[in-house]
Formats: C-alpha cells, sequence, structure tokens
C-alpha cells in the first residue's frame, strides 16, 4: 500500500509492505517538477538549502562543537594506552558496527540510492574528513604544541567560506565574513602566550595544514550529498569505510598494540558512539540546514569548549584572560548566522 504526501518542496511516496508479520515503512522523496523547474538545469552540484530557524541552527552547532571539543579530551586519555593510528581506526569500525546495530534494532530502513556517484562522493567526503583530517592531525600534534594546532585547525572556517562561496555561490556577506574574522582573532588570542620549549618539526606542520584542507573539501563534499542520500546510510558509508582504511596504516606503524584497560575501552566507546556518530549526524544537518560557511563556523567555538574541558576533566589551570577571547568568538558567530539578506 503506498501514501503520497506532497508538500512545497518534495513529493514523499510512503510505501508500507508486511513482512514477518512485521511493518515496514520507506519514505522516498521525490523533486516534484513544475512548469517552471521542469527546464532547469541540474542542481546536484549546487543543492538548495533546506529551511531552518537561526537558533535551531545555533543549537545544533553548539551541542556539535561541544561533542568534538571533547574528543581531543577522551583522545588524549585513550592514546596513553594505543597509538594515534590505532585508536582513530578501531574508533571507526566500532562506530560502523554500532551503527548498523542501531539500525537493525529500530528497525530502520532507507531506499537505495540509484545514483553511484553521490555513494562516491560521500565515500571521498567520510575518508577525507575522518582518515585523512584526523589521522595527520593525530600525526602531527605529537611535535606541535596544542596550542599552534588549534590555531592552524581554526583556519578551515575561513578556508571552507572562500570555496562555499566560489562553488556553490552560497549568499554569504560581508558580515559574516566579518563574523569569521573576528572569531578567528578570538581563537588566536585564547592561544597567545601558550608558547612551548617543545621542537616543532615543520613536516609536522605541513601535515596539520593538509589535514585542514582535507576537512574543507570534505565539508563541501557532504553539502552535495545530503539532500541525495539518508543520513544514516552517508554515515553508514564514511564511518566504517575510514576505519579500514586507517587499519593497515595503524598496523605497519603502531602494530595496533593496545593496553586494554578501563581507559582505553572508555576512550574507545565514548568516541566511537557518541563522538562519531553523533558529530557526523549533527554535521549533515548542519549542512543541509545550514549551508557549509555556517555549519564550519562552528569549529570556531573549539578552543571555549576545549579549555573549558580541559579544566573540569584534566584539571588544567586557564589565564583568567582566556575569557576575554570568549568575546570575539561569539560576537563572530552570531554574525555568522544571520542570514544573508540577497
Amino acid at each position: 500500500m503506498s501514501i503520497i504526501y506532497k508538500n512545497h518542496f518534495y513529493l514523499y511516496i510512503i510505501n508500507f509492505s508486511h513482512k514477518n508479520a512485521a511493518s515496514r515503512v520507506l519514505i522516498t522523496p521525490f523533486h516534484q517538477p513544475t512548469a517552471s523547474t521542469a527546464a532547469m538545469p541540474d542542481t546536484s552540484t549546487r543543492p538548495l538549502l533546506l529551511p531552518a530557524s537561526a537558533l535551531r541552527i545555533a543549537c545544533v552547532g553548539t551541542a556539535f562543537s561541544f561533542v568534538w571539543s571533547s574528543a581531543f579530551i577522551a583522545g588524549k586519555i585513550g592514546m596513553a594506552s594505543s597509538g594515534p593510528l590505532t585508536l582513530l581506526s578501531l574508533r571507526f569500525l566500532l562506530a560502523g558496527a554500532l551503527l548498523w546495530l542501531l539500525c537493525r534494532l529500530l528497525r530502520i530502513s532507507s531506499p537505495r540510492s540509484g545514483d553511484a556517484r553521490i555513494a562516491l562522493r560521500a565515500l571521498a567526503a567520510g575518508l577525507l574528513g575522518n582518515a585523512v583530517y584526523l589521522g595527520l592531525t593525530y600525526t602531527g600534534i605529537q611535535t606541535v604544541p596544542a596550542g599552534l594546532t588549534t590555531i592552524l585547525v581554526s583556519t578551515s572556517p575561513l578556508l571552507t567560506t572562500l570555496l562555499a562561496s566560489a562553488v556553490f555561490r552560497e549568499a554569504f556577506g560581508w558580515r559574516q565574513l566579518l563574523g569569521l574574522a573576528a572569531g578567528f582573532a578570538g581563537v588566536v588570542w585564547i592561544m597567545h602566550g601558550r608558547g612551548s620549549n617543545q621542537p616543532i618539526a615543520a613536516d609536522s606542520i605541513i601535515l596539520i595544514l593538509v589535514g585542514t584542507v582535507a576537512l574543507a573539501v570534505s565539508t563541501l563534499l557532504n553539502r552535495t550529498v545530503v539532500h541525495g542520500m539518508d543520513p544514516l546510510r552517508i554515515a553508514m558509508i564514511q564511518l566504517p569505510t575510514s576505519g579500514l582504511a586507517l587499519l593497515p596504516i595503524a598496523l605497519l606503524k603502531e602494530g595496533l598494540h593496545i593496553v586494554p584497560d578501563a581507559a582505553f575501552w572508555g576512550s574507545l566507546i565514548y568516541q566511537a558512539s557518541i563522538v562519531s556518530i553523533g558529530t557526523t549526524l549533527m554535521l549533515l544537518w548542519l549542512v543541509r540546514h545550514g549551508g557549509v560557511a555556517r555549519a564550519s563556523g562552528f569549529h570556531l567555538l573549539n578552543p571555549i569548549f576545549g579549555t573549558l574541558l580541559s579544566i573540569a576533566i584534566l584539571h588544567e589551570t586557564v589565564p583568567a584572560s582566556d575569557l576575554l577571547g570568549c568575546i570575539p568568538i561569539i560576537g563572530g558567530l552570531s554574525l555568522v548566522l544571520l542570514r544573508h539578506r540577497r
């Protein structure tokens, strides 16, 4: 039995099937062509944004930044019992297994995508955002101070905004650009004065910068797939394949050596479930409803949450002057969230 539901954006065909006395629901969105849109060119490379209030985007983006920042604290705890690439590989593989189990338990089903190009773009986005970005950053941070690493990675929103404006023609005015600049200035202020006598290797700086570019490109690729594939299916493609890509590298460089203590398992389970699955779904939602630039802009909150979590969990001391850096970051994000008037 099928029920057709039509709204302003999509034509939904809801199919009900009965198998083994259990009902399964498949919801398939189709764009409803009209006389004015039938002759329009393909917009798969420039998908439209779905409407969402600035408050909802701010709430989801703040939660995304908080969980994303907590991953570095959990990773620091977990890397005391394993190598960084080993931890990342097991994290993504476990996340894929948990996501598959969750879909089976909830009997969630979605239609198969007929466009292999969308699946390939989702795969590329996952490899760049997970395996390349985190793999290079975790490797480079071993010889680069955490403050400098944060500043380098925080350039990602600026780079993403420029690429989104050039590729997707996203409406992004001078207020949003000013907000990103103010947020980046706040990041630099927070990390200012946290010098370290730790030697800095030039190749490690290059690794972190390449990883930052990979994160920006990954966000752009996610923009091209969030309207053509279910978010759960995107996560099912991205997470386990990232773990498989890192697995042989971790085996060669680290021998997959782990110390199976409570700290390792706690860190691994938290990063696989809350961090990997949670941030992937939240990022896809932000890209779909807020656009690439706004989604990436929430990375500017990472130093604030990272500092607060370091104080609360790792009992690190933070100068009171760091709180001044929060002012331009919060103010800058307020400008970023403002809708540009065409």
